[in-house]
């Protein structure tokens, strides 16, 4: 798993919690705003159910009233009915409930005006004054009087009393309808604040089964997403580890081809990777055998074809018979199909595609096109890390100038050769008169010279011969398994070959002198080496542009100068 992968796991799992975060906020502030909502009825409710209690305190107080107001005139109606003279002990008894009136009064008007009947209790405060008036006149009933004073008193004392029932029953009317105006309304709030709390409880219910199962969804998904993560992190590593293996890119597309089968194995890829001129794809590998392996072939024949290395990412198409379907899919001998293309990017280039096809409709899952991206990716990664390798390799034992081996990878491979016991044919080959050309055309026409000559030895020995620039204008090869006669004969189709290269006139004209030695002629490298020079400087001094093979370490001779014949090979 990249850093990246990573980043991006960390990264969702800080938005799950968010969210998770953001929903339950929303989900207690829905909770809180129905539980205000709620409290508003019921708080109204029993505020009326408070008045309610007010109000049948109020009652009950006028209501007492009356009953005081009832007590005394039924004792003293029948008195004043028949006119007979009081008796001073009737007379305490009339007083006694004529007091028990006023208090019953002042309590009725205390409550009156806070229920919003200050008329009532202002017109109940005049009544009782008259009343008590009234009630003073009744001194006239004093034992053994009668008179038309008496008489008047009586009448005063019933209007009065006649109108303070009125009253009082006028107050008691209005304090039921109050009452029972106040316990509907309050009942009507209680009702409303039950409502709204069953309400809000369901509210609530439904808003913690609906977290808890949004929760649990997003568990549930994180779990399947971590299984997949892992999953996919295994193939990963099991995938790295195999390429880590691959010594070669043939190597790599093994492995790979390998590992689509088992990520894959319902759809048909192939990896097409551009060759050196990036003007051609090849095919690199192709998971799809037989019939059903053909529905893989893509017929892209250029990099510049192919729309996912245009665009450099990864295109999925639904059905080839969509408008907007790669054009490379339409119209395939082997039907419709659906395809995802993956852009290989090989040292920051974009120069092949893995390319994978499945039935029509059928659209490669992004799990599908995850696999084919991880796989596309470390195989280019392998492969471009090889190549870096293979070149900085090739740097290293290689002259820059020439391309041919260096000194020290000339002597790691005579060294091998030797340990091998394998024998062989040494020239050490010199550009004649390489200073008066660099003089007289310029180093640049003495580059020239060199690279030449360097192809045209290429060209001439065969692919396991072994050439290198031993320093400055000198060359040495090395002909394993060949006789001296035989080598004589390469050597001579050098010089033929660089002759006829000259003819084009691009690089000024030169020769090349040859001295040959066997490895039998020393116990050493550098001993051969040193009798193969002895011999160049024997052809220098024969008059160059020749090759002459060494005799033994103090006498040679010259294939050119002398008549005895030499085997020569051309395919040596």
């Amino acid at each position: 798993m990249t850093d990246d992968d990573v980043r991006g796991m960390d990264a969702r799992r800080t938005t799950a919690r968010a969210r998770v975060w953001s929903y339950c906020s929303i989900g207690l502030l829905a909770i809180a705003v129905s539980a205000a909502v709620s409290t508003v009825p019921l708080l109204a409710g029993h505020s009326e159910m408070r008045q309610v209690r007010r109000d049948d305190l109020a009652l009950q107080r006028v209501a007492d009233l009356r009953t005081a107001l009832a007590d005394f005139q039924v004792f003293i109606e029948p008195r004043l009915a028949h006119l007979a003279p009081a008796s001073p002990l009737d007379l305490a008894n009339a007083a006694v409930l004529a007091t028990a009136v006023a208090p019953g009064t002042r309590a009725a008007t205390r409550d009156l005006p806070a229920i919003g009947l200050s008329a009532t209790a202002n017109e109940l405060d005049r009544e009782n004054a008259e009343f008590t008036k009234a009630l003073s006149g009744l001194t006239v009933l004093a034992p053994g009087r009668a008179s038309a004073a008496v008489t008047a008193a009586v009448t005063r004392e019933r209007a009065a009393y006649s109108r303070i029932w009125n009253t009082s029953s006028a107050a008691e009317t209005q304090l039921r309808a109050a009452r029972d105006l106040d316990l509907e309304q309050g009942m009507r709030h209680l009702d409303n604040g039950r409502a709204t709390v069953l309400a809000v409880d369901s509210i609530a219910a439904f808003v913690a089964l609906t977290m808890a199962f949004m929760v649990g969804q997003r568990a549930r998904r994180r779990e399947r997403l971590e299984r997949v993560n892992a999953r996919r992190a295994a193939f990963e590593a099991t995938l790295q580890n195999a390429l880590e293996m691959s010594k070669s890119e043939s190597d790599v597309y093994s492995v790979v081809g390998k590992a689509l089968r088992q990520s894959v194995p319902h759809l048909q890829v192939e990896m097409l990777v551009a060759d050196s001129s990036r003007a051609h794809f090849s095919r690199a590998l192709s998971s799809g055998t037989g019939a059903a392996g053909e529905r893989s072939g893509c017929g892209v024949i250029s990099p510049l074809d192919c729309p996912s290395i245009a665009r450099g990412r990864t295109l999925v198409f639904p059905t080839s018979r969509a408008i907007d379907a790669c054009p490379n899919l339409q119209e395939r001998a082997t039907g419709e199909c659906s395809a995802a293309c993956v852009a290989i990017s090989i040292a920051g280039k974009n120069v092949g595609v893995t390319h994978a096809t499945g039935l029509d409709g059928e659209v490669p899952t992004d799990e599908d096109v995850r696999s084919l991206e991880i796989t596309s990716r470390r195989a280019s990664e392998r492969i471009a890390m090889l190549r870096a390798f293979e070149k900085s390799e090739t740097q290293a034992r290689s002259d820059p100038l020439t391309g041919l081996l260096n000194r020290r990878s000339l002597e790691n491979q005579v060294r091998d050769l030797q340990r091998e016991g394998r024998g062989y044919s040494l020239a050490y080959g010199d550009l004649d008169h390489f200073k008066n050309l660099n003089d007289t055309h310029g180093h640049e026409a003495g580059d020239q010279a060199l690279r030449l000559f360097s192809r045209v030895l290429r060209d001439a020995i065969r692919p396991h011969d072994i050439a290198a620039r031993y320093g400055g204008e000198e060359f040495v090869l090395i002909l394993p398994e060949c006789e001296t006669d035989v080598a004589a004969g390469v050597l001579e189709r050098v010089r033929e070959r660089l002759a006829l290269a000259l003819t084009t006139g691009r690089v000024p004209s030169f020769t090349v002198s040859f001295g040959l030695a066997a490895s039998s002629d020393a116990d050493t490298f550098d001993e051969v080496v040193a009798v193969a020079d002895h011999a160049l400087f024997d052809a220098k001094a024969a008059g160059r542009n020749r090759v002459v093979i060494a005799v033994d370490s103090s006498e040679s001779r010259s294939p050119a100068l002398e008549p005895k014949e030499s085997t020569v090979s051309g395919t040596a």
